[in-house]
């Protein structure tokens, strides 16, 4: 639970710290995207691996977590910035 709760703090102080608020809002948008995606990607590598039986349930279930939160944050963003 520790760990999860960490994970997700470094998860968004990371985005927003790499989105940041003195760039153009054009590039906050490609940032954003950009962190969405990797997150898409993160997930779906997640899940494989989930399926082979690679992971253990609780990390499976902390990372989906720490993605949703990141994921939200980072869309949040990149509506801020203008983007759709």
């Amino acid at each position: 639970m520790r760990r999860a709760r960490l994970l997700r703090g470094l998860t968004l102080v990371g985005a927003a710290f790499a989105i940041g608020c003195t760039k153009s809002p054009e590039a906050r948008a490609r940032e954003a995207a950009s962190a969405l995606a990797s997150w898409e990607a993160t997930v779906h590598l997640l899940e494989e691996q989930r399926a082979r039986g690679a992971l253990p349930e609780q990390f499976v279930r902390q990372v989906r977590r720490a993605a949703a939160d990141a994921r939200e944050e980072a869309a949040a963003q990149r509506r801020a910035a203008g983007a759709p």
